[in-house]
Protein backbone atom coordinates (compact mmCIF):
# COMPACT_ATOMS: atom_id res chain seq x y z
CA UNK A 1 0.00 0.00 0.00
CA UNK A 2 2.69 2.15 0.67
CA UNK A 3 4.28 1.48 -2.85
CA UNK A 4 1.57 2.54 -4.25
CA UNK A 5 1.06 6.19 -2.48
CA UNK A 6 4.38 6.74 -3.41
CA UNK A 7 3.54 6.19 -7.23
CA UNK A 8 0.28 7.80 -6.69
CA UNK A 9 2.30 11.25 -5.48
CA UNK A 10 4.81 10.61 -8.50
CA UNK A 11 2.02 10.80 -11.09
CA UNK A 12 0.30 13.80 -9.13
CA UNK A 13 4.18 15.55 -9.03
CA UNK A 14 4.49 15.22 -12.51
CA UNK A 15 0.70 15.97 -13.41
CA UNK A 16 1.46 19.46 -11.44
CA UNK A 17 4.61 19.89 -13.27
CA UNK A 18 3.12 19.53 -16.45
CA UNK A 19 0.31 21.52 -15.61
CA UNK A 20 1.93 24.20 -14.74
CA UNK A 21 3.68 24.40 -18.07
CA UNK A 22 0.63 23.95 -19.62
CA UNK A 23 -0.96 26.41 -18.36
CA UNK A 24 2.16 28.87 -18.42
CA UNK A 25 4.76 29.18 -21.20
CA UNK A 26 3.22 26.13 -23.24
CA UNK A 27 -0.50 28.03 -23.20
CA UNK A 28 0.32 30.42 -25.88
CA UNK A 29 2.22 27.42 -28.10
CA UNK A 30 -1.23 25.25 -27.69
CA UNK A 31 -3.63 27.94 -28.96
CA UNK A 32 -2.95 26.71 -32.22
CA UNK A 33 -4.19 23.54 -31.68
CA UNK A 34 -1.65 21.60 -34.38
CA UNK A 35 -1.56 18.90 -32.30
CA UNK A 36 -5.17 17.76 -33.75
CA UNK A 37 -3.90 18.73 -37.25
CA UNK A 38 -3.25 15.10 -38.64
CA UNK A 39 0.14 14.44 -40.48
CA UNK A 40 1.64 17.36 -38.18
CA UNK A 41 4.90 16.71 -35.78
CA UNK A 42 2.50 17.95 -32.79
CA UNK A 43 0.26 15.52 -33.86
CA UNK A 44 2.92 12.44 -33.32
CA UNK A 45 4.10 13.73 -30.30
CA UNK A 46 0.66 14.57 -28.54
CA UNK A 47 -0.01 10.45 -29.47
CA UNK A 48 3.33 9.51 -28.61
CA UNK A 49 3.05 11.57 -24.86
CA UNK A 50 -0.23 10.29 -24.75
CA UNK A 51 0.53 6.03 -25.65
CA UNK A 52 3.50 6.86 -23.31
CA UNK A 53 1.03 7.79 -20.23
CA UNK A 54 -1.78 4.84 -20.98
CA UNK A 55 1.77 2.35 -21.26
CA UNK A 56 3.07 4.10 -17.76
CA UNK A 57 -0.51 3.66 -15.91
CA UNK A 58 -0.61 0.31 -16.99
CA UNK A 59 2.54 -1.34 -15.68
CA UNK A 60 1.45 0.98 -12.42
CA UNK A 61 -1.54 -1.38 -12.57
CA UNK A 62 -0.02 -4.69 -13.21
CA UNK A 63 3.32 -4.77 -11.97
CA UNK A 64 5.03 -4.20 -8.86
CA UNK A 65 7.79 -1.96 -9.78
CA UNK A 66 8.02 1.25 -8.54
CA UNK A 67 7.93 4.32 -10.98
CA UNK A 68 9.83 6.54 -9.10
CA UNK A 69 12.38 8.69 -11.22
CA UNK A 70 11.76 7.31 -14.09
CA UNK A 71 10.53 10.87 -15.95
CA UNK A 72 13.91 10.93 -17.49
CA UNK A 73 13.60 7.90 -19.15
CA UNK A 74 13.52 7.06 -22.95
CA UNK A 75 9.90 6.24 -24.99
CA UNK A 76 10.28 2.58 -25.32
CA UNK A 77 8.11 2.55 -28.15
CA UNK A 78 9.36 5.16 -31.02
CA UNK A 79 6.42 4.28 -32.88
CA UNK A 80 3.16 4.58 -30.80
CA UNK A 81 0.25 3.43 -33.26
Amino acid sequence: MEDVRADLGALHARMAGIGSRLGGDWAEKLERQLHLDLGTAECAYWHSGYYQALADVLDLMTKPQSIDDTADMPNLCLAAG
